[in-house]
């Protein structure tokens, strides 16, 4: 029904329990990583002590970059200094301004890259734009989130689920 929306790993859990080996099966040598819901609570500029044990694993293994559609200066240089990652701001997910960037960055053929989020409507389907291997998650966040944003990200799920 929609298959610009199917993932290619679905994970009903937090970013934490994407393990390397699966990564390493799929030949993935750089990641994409959305920022906001997926490695750390939406404009905190703190990462909870798994992510940042999951994430220090990860920086040994990939080339790694973090893509928000956020454009907030001052959040973006926070959140450059606690990851200590390059961080591409104002992407405009799911469409091309901020991925062009990412991918100079990483310096790998597509099919080498993973972009892991957890939202189908951006992250998975910039993915599939580009020819990535997709990896939805589990927002960090979903259980205190608005009643509308709750729907929204359930209805997301839904479509993604249907295929």
């Amino acid at each position: 029904m929609f298959p610009f929306l199917k993932p290619t790993l679905i994970y009903n859990d937090d970013v934490t329990k994407v393990h390397i080996d699966e990564l390493k099966k799929l030949n993935i040598n750089g990641l994409i990583l959305d920022l906001d819901n997926t490695i750390m609570a939406p404009k905190t500029a703190r990462l909870d002590l798994p992510v940042k044990y999951w994430l220090e694993v990860m920086k040994q293994n990939f080339k790694i970059v973090v893509l928000t559609n956020n454009k907030k200066a001052f959040y973006l240089e926070a959140v450059r200094q606690v990851l200590e990652l390059p961080v591409i701001g104002f992407a405009k997910k799911p469409w091309s301004v901020g991925i062009k960037e990412a991918l100079e960055i990483l310096n790998l053929p597509n099919d080498n890259i993973a972009i892991i989020g957890d939202r189908p409507l951006t992250d998975i389907w910039l993915g599939q734009r580009y020819g990535f291997k997709t990896i939805l998650v589990r927002a960090l966040t979903a259980h205190i989130e608005p009643k509308w944003k709750y729907f929204l990200r359930k209805l997301e799920w839904s479509f993604v689920k249907k295929q």
